[in-house]
């Protein structure tokens, strides 16, 4: 959990000073004390030493041990030293304090998988299941370990980088760009923040609100404070602005030396360069109740909020609240619901464009810590549904939240989030909370078309193809010499196939010459720079259209089924390619063998025309006006090519009666030619039908 994290569940805790221990003798006590009152960096060391001081002489020192051993790991693990607070837990383990407290296994858990072990953690949630398997969150957390390899394994292209001239071992976070993305503002506990308190909880200074400029080069000016009113001796941080930035939104928690006496969110206007007192926003249900990070709808009228006031799902939830211009007030907070809301803690609120929520949580799948996620808004309501993980690099094992996107269009995505994953200040065992960016280069797609002839396979030069994209693109581009156009992009840049669009490749027909073709594609799946490669094959019909599988019985007309032959698979192809062309008209040709007389042959092969004629009309569907049969007998016999070993064609010749019967004494051969004068083929005959 962040700084605002832990203020909001344990504001209020009491504020004792280091002196006021200074008179204790009883180091279990001071160390307890310590603990108690929610001074947890100086508590856990002190906790570590009682548990070490503690011998084991009876039942009772062992419990007292182990228990300063466990709170040690509570402190720690509140501070974010997950390496100390993991040994102090499988100390107090060792001690049998899981006797006590089940939830030492969950934490210890919560400590590896923190540190990336996510297998050492799945070992410890399964532990602590079999001691209370009522939790709601044991579920998420043992799916969240099984899954951790598939997240790094299906980890974007983002590349991450810490904002190094901005970032310090303190506390950097929640970043917000005013309107004109001239100015980042974000939250530190840095030095140079207004008063010299040091927040209880975390050891933390109180932190304020910082800005720094861009300038045209991108380079960032040194982050300086925003001035009173806005900032002052108490904590302040977590911002967020309406779309025209003059209102600013911001949580403050106030400590008075102390006690935390809670967390509010404030609002103040722009006036000029300055700005208003802030105003608190009145939306807590009860004086215990803390409310913050809060995110704006852009005319900056509706909150949504964190806040762990009651009638939630668990620890935090999200909630939202309306201003009512009449009254100046802001309505009843309504929660948000278990659609978004979890068991565990639902913080840092984004409100994205097309009012798309980022949040951050700790109680669904994850890669582990808070994680980031994105749901979509219900049409006409304040509702939100559907959370879904924006998976690796934005999340990590650690802790990461308040996305803020400075870019997200076909040239890519920037942005910031806030993390304390490795790479970040501070010591490596603790490092810091830090602003890191990211930037999610293009998805550039290539297009390769290549054109060939469908039946030889070899490529169609001088070619007019057409690319239809879904989003109203339209390019007419012709084949060169081997067939093939590449897609990239246009003269000033702008790239011609884009994500998540679906097009259509037509290859016009050419009266005469070619029967084109069509194909689609999508790119809707595509998430990295891919070359997409399409080959598509027209048919030249400056030759008869084969039908080489219409085959019949012995002077018979009927289409022949049967084992091993089916005369309709081939009128099948016919019929798919006259579907694909609404616009062509077939003359279907029948030819016969020399065999009988040349009357007899061509009434047989009328009627075998009119066989496939029929069986395209009556049990395919497609108008008669579109077929033509035509029987010619022996009257036009095929052409037959001789082929050499290399496939090169050395010699053709008509099989006429008089060539084919040279070979009367080679009986296989004779029989072939006579065969491939036996023949079913289509001719194109129009593209103008059209359908009455």
């Amino acid at each position: 959990m962040k700084l605002f994290v832990k203020i909001l569940l344990f504001a209020g805790v009491l504020g004792i000073t280091q002196a006021s221990f200074a008179q204790m003798r009883n180091y279990g006590k001071e160390a307890n004390a310590l603990y108690k009152a929610g001074l947890y960096a100086e508590a856990a060391d002190a906790l570590k030493k009682a548990s070490e001081k503690t011998s084991v002489k009876s039942e009772d020192s062992r419990k007292k041990k182990a228990e300063f051993a466990y709170r040690s790991a509570e402190c720690y693990r509140m501070i974010h030293d997950f390496a100390a607070a993991e040994q102090q837990y499988e100390k107090a383990i060792l001690l049998k304090y899981f006797e006590t407290e089940p939830k030492v296994y969950y934490y210890l858990g919560e400590m590896q998988l923190g540190q990336c072990n996510h297998k050492k953690a799945l070992n410890s949630y399964k532990k602590y299941q079999q001691l209370n398997a009522g939790d709601p969150l044991i579920k998420v957390r043992i799916e969240t370990c099984e899954k951790y390899d598939e997240f790094e394994e299906n980890a974007g292209r983002h590349e991450m980088n810490p904002m190094t001239k901005l970032n310090t071992p303190q506390f950097d976070y929640g970043t917000v760009m005013d309107s004109r993305g001239t100015t980042l503002y974000f939250t530190s506990s840095r030095s140079a923040a207004t008063g010299e308190n040091t927040e209880l909880i975390t050891n933390q200074d109180f932190s304020d609100i910082f800005y720094s400029e861009i300038d045209r080069k991108g380079n960032y000016t040194e982050p300086v404070p925003m001035p009173a009113p806005v900032n002052t001796i108490h904590n302040e941080g977590t911002i967020a602005m309406d779309k025209r930035g003059k209102k600013m939104f911001f949580t403050r928690c106030v400590n008075d030396g102390k006690n935390n006496l809670g967390c509010d969110i404030y609002m103040t206007e722009k006036r000029g360069s300055a700005y208003s007192e802030p105003v608190k926003i009145e939306l807590k249900d009860h004086d215990t109740s803390n409310v913050g990070h809060p995110a704006v709808s852009p005319d900056g009228n509706t909150l949504i909020f964190a806040s762990n006031m009651a009638g939630g799902e668990g620890g935090i939830d999200l909630w939202i609240s309306t201003y009512n211009r009449r009254g100046d007030t802001w309505s009843l907070p309504k929660n948000l619901g278990p659609e978004v809301n979890t068991p565990g803690n639902d913080v840092f609120p984004v409100w994205g464009e097309g009012d798309k929520l980022f949040y951050s949580t700790d109680g669904l799948v994850g890669m582990g810590g808070l994680d980031l996620f994105v749901a979509e808004k219900v049409a006409d309501k304040d509702e939100w549904k559907n959370p879904v993980n924006l998976g690796a690099p934005l999340n990590s094992c650690s802790d990461d939240y308040q996305i803020i996107y400075t870019q997200n269009d076909e040239n890519g995505a920037r942005g910031f989030i806030s993390s304390n994953r490795a790479g970040s200040k501070g010591p490596r065992e603790n490092p810091s909370q830090d602003i890191w960016s990211f930037y999610l280069p293009p998805v550039l797609i290539d297009l390769s078309i290549t054109v060939v002839n469908q039946e030889t396979g070899k490529p169609v030069p001088n070619k007019k193809i057409t690319v239809i994209g879904s989003d109203g693109s339209n390019y007419t581009y012709t084949t060169d010499a081997y067939g093939m156009v590449d897609l990239t992009e246009s003269a000033d840049g702008t790239r011609l196939i884009k994500p998540g669009g679906n097009f259509t490749i037509d290859v016009p027909s050419e009266k005469g010459a070619w029967l084109g073709n069509k194909d689609k594609f999508s790119t809707a799946d595509i998430g990295k720079p891919t070359r997409v490669i399409r080959e598509i094959a027209i048919l030249d019909i400056t030759k008869p259209l084969r039908l080489p599988e219409v085959r019949y019985a012995l002077g018979s007309a009927e289409l022949q089924v049967i084992p091993g032959v089916n005369s309709k698979d081939s009128l099948n192809y016919l019929y798919d390619l006259m579907m694909d062309n609404p616009n062509i008209v077939v003359k279907l040709m029948s030819h016969t063998d020399s065999r009988g007389s040349s009357a007899a042959n061509r009434s047989l092969a009328q009627r075998r025309a009119q066989s496939c004629v029929n069986y395209l009309v009556n049990e395919k569907g497609l108008p008669a006006a579109r077929l033509v049969p035509k029987g010619y007998g022996e009257d036009v016999p095929a052409t037959y090519y001789e082929v050499n070993a290399a496939g090169d064609t050395t010699a053709t010749h008509k099989l006429t009666e008089a060539y084919i019967n040279q070979f009367k004494s080679d009986k296989a051969k004779f029989e072939m030619l006579h065969q491939k004068n036996r023949r079913t083929e289509g001719e194109i005959i129009s593209f103008d039908y059209v359908k009455p």
